[in-house]
C-alpha cells in the first residue's frame, strides 16, 4: 500500500474521531485517533486531537503525552504552540504547576502575542506562590509547635515530684524496729539516771 493510501486511511479515522468528539463521545473519538496513529504514528493532527479527547476524559497525563508527540513530530510552530498551550491546560487541571508553567512559557516563546497563554501563565505562577506560602506557613507552624512541645516538656521536667523510695519494705521495717529499740534503750537509760539521783533535802520548818 502506498504512503498516499496510508495517509488517506489515517485521515478517515481522524474524520470519524472528530465526529465522535463533536457528539461528546470521547471514548470513541480516542479509539479513532489511536487508530489513525497506528496507521501513521507521526500524524500530528491525530496526536493533537487524541490529547484533546484524553483531556476531556480527565486523563491529563496521557493527554500531555499526546501533546508531546505532536510537538516532537510537528514542523509547524503554530501547531507546536497550540500543543504546548493545551499541555499547560492539562497540567493546570492536574495541579502540576511546575510542568504547567513550563508548557505556557514554551507556548509564549513560539507565539508571544498569545494572550490566553500569558494570562494562564500568570494565574499558574500566582497559584504556585500561594502554594509555596502555604507550605512555608505549614513548616513554620510545625516548628513553632515542636518548640512549644519542647518548652512544655522542660516545664514538666522542672516541676517538683515525689522522690521514689530507694529502700525495700523489709529494710524500712528493720530500720523502724531498730529506731524503736534505740528509743526504748534511751528511755530505760533515762529512767535509771532518774532513779539514781539523790533525793532533794526536805524543807526546814
Amino acid at each position: 500500500m502506498s504512503n498516499c493510501s496510508f495517509a488517506q486511511n489515517a485521515k478517515e479515522e481522524i474524520i470519524k474521531g472528530n465526529a465522535a468528539y463533536k457528539k461528546k463521545d470521547f471514548t470513541s473519538a480516542e479509539n479513532f485517533y489511536r487508530g489513525a496513529l497506528k496507521i501513521a504514528d507521526n500524524n500530528t493532527t491525530a496526536s493533537y486531537n487524541l490529547g484533546n479527547a484524553l483531556y476531556r476524559k480527565d486523563n491529563t497525563d496521557q493527554a500531555a503525552q499526546a501533546y508531546d508527540n505532536t510537538i516532537q513530530n510537528s514542523r509547524d510552530n503554530i501547531t507546536k504552540e497550540k500543543a504546548y498551550y493545551n499541555k499547560g491546560v492539562a497540567y493546570q487541571k492536574a495541579r502540576k504547576l511546575p510542568e504547567c508553567i513550563n508548557a505556557y512559557k514554551n507556548a509564549l516563546m513560539l507565539l508571544p502575542q498569545d494572550e490566553d497563554a500569558r494570562q494562564n501563565l500568570q494565574r499558574a505562577l500566582m497559584e504556585q506562590k500561594q502554594q509555596q506560602n502555604q507550605k512555608d506557613n505549614k513548616q513554620q507552624n510545625k516548628k513553632d509547635q515542636q518548640k512549644q512541645n519542647k518548652k512544655d516538656q522542660q516545664k514538666q521536667n522542672n516541676e517538683p515530684r515525689p522522690e521514689p523510695s530507694k529502700i525495700s519494705r523489709q529494710d524500712a521495717e528493720e530500720k523502724l524496729r531498730s529506731l524503736l529499740e534505740n528509743e526504748k534503750a534511751l528511755q530505760d537509760k533515762l529512767h535509771k539516771i532518774k532513779t539514781a539521783a539523790p533525793d532533794k533535802p526536805e524543807k526546814d520548818w
